[in-house]
Formats: structure tokens, C-alpha cells, sequence
């Protein structure tokens, strides 16, 4: 997040929380004009009761409204909540890869996985070129077919074993990052970014 978002997510914190401040000067504005018409009997106290709870009523359908439905909104509201999303999306794509990037765990079980897959591959194009070997000299050796099969056999198993290792021992540890960042606030994940992205740095000077 740039500098520039987050004087802009700091000044419309600010515009909400004097929103918020003007709406509780109106409520008690007409807290006190209730108290001065009104007598202090017990009936009194009964209309001043149903004043205090009108502006309350008002106050939170006015929250449960806050955030117009799609229809309803403007080309340049339509933009800056695409805008506001996508800024979002970003920055929880940074802090999970960053977060996954510091855990030890992840990165060896990744090195694992990413061995499996290659070896799997470099089996499939061996199996593929002593057949294409085959077929171009016109040779019918047993023992080449032989091989050929076994590569494509061992092919198989190391590409099939290394989505089941990703499934069994890789995907944990993301669901485990989406768990720790969902409920966080965007002050928070930047917050978290930042201090995984000084961690990252300072893992980076200690292994040189």
C-alpha cells in the first residue's frame, strides 16, 4: 500500500468518525428540546423515552444502509468500490504469499513437492523420446519398450504422488495463513505486512 492510500484510508477515517460526532449532537440536540416541552411527570418521561428512541431508530437504519446495493450507485461509486475491492484483494495476495514466504515449513514442503513434480516430468519426456526414438529407427527392442513403460509408470505415480502431497502437507499451511488473516482490518494486514516484510529482509541479511 502506498503512501498515498493511506493518507486517503486515514482522511475518510476521519470524515466518518466526524459523521458519527455531527449525529450525536443532532440526537442530543433533540434530547434537550424534548426535555424543555415536555413536563417531568411520568407521562413526560414516557414521551422523552419514545424521543431518545426515534433518532436511535433512525441512526441504525441509517447504518444497515450505509453501503448502497449495486443498482443503486453511480458510475464513480461503481469505480472506487471496484477500485476499494481490488486494492483489498492485493494486499491480502501480498501479506499471504509474504507470510508463506517466512515459514520454513511451507518452503521445504514446496521444495519437496516441486521435486516430485520436475522428476515426474523429466520421466514423462524420457518415456517420450525413446519412444519417438523407437519409431523413427524402426527398432522393436523389448528392453527399450521396457523402459519406455517403467518412465511413464514412475512419471505417473511422482506427478499423481506430488497433488496428493500438496493436498495432505502444503494446502494446511495455506488454510493456515487465510486463518490468521481473516477478521483482520486493512490497518491490520498492512501492519502485518510490513512487520512479515521486515522479517523477510532481516532473514535475507542473516543468510548471507
Amino acid at each position: 500500500m502506498s503512501l498515498l492510500d493511506t493518507i486517503k484510508g486515514a482522511r475518510e477515517e476521519a470524515q466518518d468518525a466526524i459523521s458519527q460526532r455531527t449525529v450525536t449532537k443532532k440526537d442530543d440536540a433533540a434530547d434537550d428540546a424534548a426535555e424543555t416541552t415536555t413536563p417531568s411527570t411520568q407521562a413526560g418521561f414516557s414521551r422523552r423515552s419514545a424521543a431518545r428512541a426515534k433518532p436511535s431508530r433512525e441512526a441504525a437504519g441509517s447504518v444497515r444502509g450505509g453501503s448502497k446495493p449495486k443498482s443503486e450507485m453511480t458510475k464513480e461509486e461503481k469505480k472506487a468500490a471496484r477500485e476499494a475491492k481490488r486494492t483489498e484483494e492485493d494486499l491480502i495476495f501480498d501479506l499471504k504469499k509474504t507470510m508463506l514466504e517466512n515459514d520454513e515449513t511451507y518452503k521445504r514442503t514446496q521444495r519437496i513437492w516441486w521435486g516430485l513434480l520436475i522428476a515426474g516430468i523429466a520421466l514423462t519426456v524420457i518415456s517420450w523420446g525413446i519412444m519417438q526414438s523407437m519409431r523413427s529407427g524402426g527398432s522393436q527392442s523389448e528392453t527399450m519398450a521396457t523402459v519406455s513403460i517403467v518412465c511413464m509408470v514412475l512419471a505417473y505415480a511422482l506427478v499423481i504422488g506430488a497433488f496428493i502431497f500438496d493436498m495432505v502437507k502444503v494446502r494446511p499451511l495455506r488454510n493456515k495463513a487465510d486463518e490468521r488473516i481473516v477478521g483482520m482490518s486493512k490497518r491490520r494486514m498492512q501492519r502485518t505486512l510490513d512487520e512479515e516484510l521486515q522479517r523477510k529482509e532481516e532473514q535475507r541479511k542473516a543468510s548471507k
